[in-house]
């Protein structure tokens, strides 16, 4: 009896927070794009933002909600005859690393996988160009 007690006493902490992330933060995250051509602010370009758990649409300076993710985000910018494009790389929060020293493996997976335990910076630059308009 004391046996069995003592294993659930041990695994119990394990599973309960083998998915930290996930519980404890939100899959969404809001993100402000801001592009600039020779170093002056372009309001009003249309930026297309995309990743592995969807695309989403802004003008900026406006803010959006973008689901969290594993993966790089990819930026494309637009206004008149000027055009830019970025990958922003996703970077692990604080209780993905929590998920490792209580959880082990499993947590993390499961954060890599829902993208709970990653987030974006909150504000990204894009740099704009001249292209000609096919």
């Amino acid at each position: 009896m004391q046996r069995n007690f003592l294993r659930i006493f041990l695994v119990l902490p394990v599973i309960l927070f083998s998915a930290c992330s996930t519980i404890v933060s939100s899959n969404n995250q809001s993100v402000t794009i801001k592009a600039l051509h020779e170093n002056a602010e372009i309001n009003g370009s249309t930026c297309k933002l995309s990743n592995s758990k969807g695309e989403w649409t802004t003008v900026t300076p406006q803010s959006v909600t973008v689901r969290k993710s594993f993966g790089d985000m990819s930026i494309t910018c637009r206004k008149d005859k000027l055009m830019g494009t970025k990958i922003v790389a996703s970077s692990a929060e604080g209780s993905t690393f929590g998920n490792i020293l209580i959880g082990g493996g499993i947590g993390a997976l499961v954060d890599a996988g829902t993208g709970n335990g990653y987030s974006y910076p909150d504000a990204m630059t894009v740099d704009m160009m001249g292209y000609v308009a096919p």
